[in-house]
């Protein structure tokens, strides 16, 4: 496996303890707001900073994604 998704599976995991859903249920949400690839491919920005700014990005894309569908 790639080493960006190997970084893909721990945000994921990590992102779904940070709030407290499973990281099946997160996927979904990240797939039903069309997110996951871009998710994917923020590895070079993400995997260098602290994860909890990753959450607080990642927050951020699917409340605009959740308000605009």
């Amino acid at each position: 496996m790639s080493k960006e998704g190997e970084f893909f599976i721990y945000l994921l995991e990590r992102y779904a303890d940070f709030k407290k859903e499973k990281a099946s249920e997160i996927l979904k949400l990240w797939d039903r707001t069309d997110l996951t690839n871009l998710i994917y491919d923020l590895y070079d920005i993400y995997h260098v900073e602290r994860l909890e700014n990753a959450f607080e990005d990642i927050d951020k894309l699917v409340e605009e994604k959740l308000r605009t569908t």
